[in-house]
């Protein structure tokens, strides 16, 4: 028989053992801290360099529409976008390309630790197929999208009040032409007229029913105007708001865009801001010396006002609730306007002041938050829009762009990147008598240029000529940015005159439609 050992109450081996395990914890504490260490350097890029070093790289996201693309970097291939990409410091050439389309390209710079979102490229087809909606016997003097741009509304141009509406979330142009509706506004809303009429869009509100119109007509030979509140989804329901309030103001607003029952009134010959509503109509002094305003919801609004301003100029202040914020002062523009804008992006509120004389729109970023740690504080703006003598500004859809723009010059401030881009689209000036440059969607900027549509990002790449149209009415893109619909003029073609055609194209290949 063999001995029967008990090393188990051996002290000396006791410990040793003790030893080994402690050292094997220890030693495998080491490896999972070495192995958590070198992932977590590896999801913020590091790498082993050729020459030995560790290096950090950037991380590159990119997605496009329509979805997949392939991606070249540098002219390689690099798989199909909706992925991240690990890229060395440096300038590189990304391409996204997909077949019926036309490219998408940019010079990217990367920046070790760097993360860049690239998720706005839109494709556009390489050829482009129209379809007609209507024809009209002349140019319509008002066509009105919705907020959700589900909605078009085509002033009729033989019968003064009515329109025709045309639900574009229907899935084909065909569906579109047959969802066509006719509204009319009730005679005894409209004043009558003794010569010409004409309409003019004031606002619409965010319930996609109700939108503001300003009725221009002559009344014993001289040229008047009224406000009309036309309710589209009941027109018997709609209002002729210069009549309701008692008074023809300069401008009538929302107090807030979600609420069509609430209004700002103002008089520019008096300076004042008046409030009123349907249901308590007659008018309200609210703020008095306002040169200029912007509402964006009850109690928040921003203003120009002469009110305890040296001569010569005016502050530019925000109202939120019960408190008022100076922002800064700006010089009177001699035969200008003011350009006030305000909205929110990523948690954060932005700001712009500026007027249509001189060079500098100003940018600026929760300026109410600084204001209220240090109230003495003269505010500095994050940003100078720089554009001589600028005619607009304008938030893009998704708010992350601030143009400033005056005919083809443009600056463009990136909220989310802190960021500005300043150009002059040169070869593509706007056609006659468009006035000013839209927004497509979040990223994108349109307008019509030599007789056809112009669209570019917001740094002024990747600018693509699109279909011919007129430049009376901006082209109509659907929600789903799949058509886009413009009118275009048709010639004569024996006994039939010329016409104006409502027409859709389509922003897909025919595969992906």
């Amino acid at each position: 028989m063999y001995p029967i050992t008990m090393d188990f109450l051996d002290p000396r081996k006791q410990k040793a053992h003790a030893r080994r395990l402690i050292v094997g914890y220890f030693l495998i504490g080491i490896a999972i801290l070495l192995t958590t260490t070198i992932l977590l350097y590896r999801a913020y890029g590091y790498e082993l360099g050729k020459n030995g070093q560790i290096i950090q790289q950037g991380l590159v996201f990119v997605s496009s529409q329509p979805n997949p693309a392939t991606i070249y970097i540098d002219g390689k291939a690099n798989g199909n976008t909706n992925k991240r990409i690990f890229l060395q410091a440096g300038q590189y050439t990304f391409r996204l390309a997909r077949a019926g389309y036309r490219p998408w390209v940019r010079a990217v710079s990367v920046e070790g630790g760097s993360v860049e979102h690239f998720d706005y490229p839109f494709l556009f087809p390489t050829s482009l197929t129209s379809s007609s909606i209507r024809d009209y016997a002349t140019q319509p003097s008002l066509v009105l999208q919705s907020p959700s741009r589900q909605y078009l509304l085509v002033a009729s141009p033989n019968n003064f009040g009515q329109f025709d509406e045309f639900d574009l979330g229907q899935s084909t142009p065909a569906k579109v032409t047959a969802s066509q509706t006719t509204l009319t506004i009730p005679s005894n809303v409209l004043s009558s007229s003794t010569g010409p009429q004409s309409w003019q869009l004031d606002e619409w509100s965010t319930d996609n029913a109700h939108v503001i119109l300003q009725h221009f007509f002559e009344e014993s030979g001289q040229s008047v105007s009224e406000y009309i509140l036309l309710n589209r989804q009941d027109p018997t329901q709609s209002v002729n708001l210069t009549n309701t309030f008692g008074t023809n103001p300069t401008k009538l607003e929302f107090i807030d865009s979600s609420d069509y029952t609430n209004y700002y009134i103002y008089d520019q010959s008096s300076n004042t801001l008046d409030t009123a509503t349907l249901n308590t109509p007659v008018p309200k002094t609210y703020l008095s010396d306002i040169m200029g305003f912007k509402p964006y919801s009850s109690g928040t609004l921003l203003y120009a006002t002469t009110q305890n301003a040296p001569s010569g100029k005016v502050n530019v202040e925000l109202q939120q609730g019960s408190t008022t914020y100076p922002i800064r002062q700006l010089a009177i523009p001699s035969g200008g306007q003011y350009l006030l804008d305000f909205t929110q992006y990523s948690g954060h509120w932005y700001i712009v002041a500026g007027t249509t004389v001189g060079s500098n729109v100003y940018v600026y970023r929760d300026p109410q938050v600084e204001l209220q740690a240090e109230p003495a504080q003269t505010l500095a703006p994050i940003s100078i829009l720089k554009v001589a003598d600028p005619s607009q500004v304008a938030f893009s859809a998704s708010a992350q762009f601030i143009m400033g723009e005056n005919g083809s010059m443009f600056s463009v401030y990136d909220a989310q990147n802190d960021k500005n881009y300043t150009y002059q689209k040169n070869t593509t000036p706007l056609d006659a008598p468009q006035q000013f440059a839209t927004w497509m969607d979040g990223d994108r900027i349109t307008y019509t240029s030599g007789g056809k549509l112009v669209v570019f990002d917001y740094d002024s790449a990747n600018q693509q000529t699109l279909m011919p149209t007129i430049p009376g009415e901006l082209p109509f893109f659907s929600s789903n940015y799949h058509y886009v619909y413009d009118f275009n003029s048709v010639p004569a073609n024996g006994s039939s005159p010329a016409q104006i055609a409502l027409n859709a194209t389509a922003l897909l290949a025919p595969a992906d439609l």
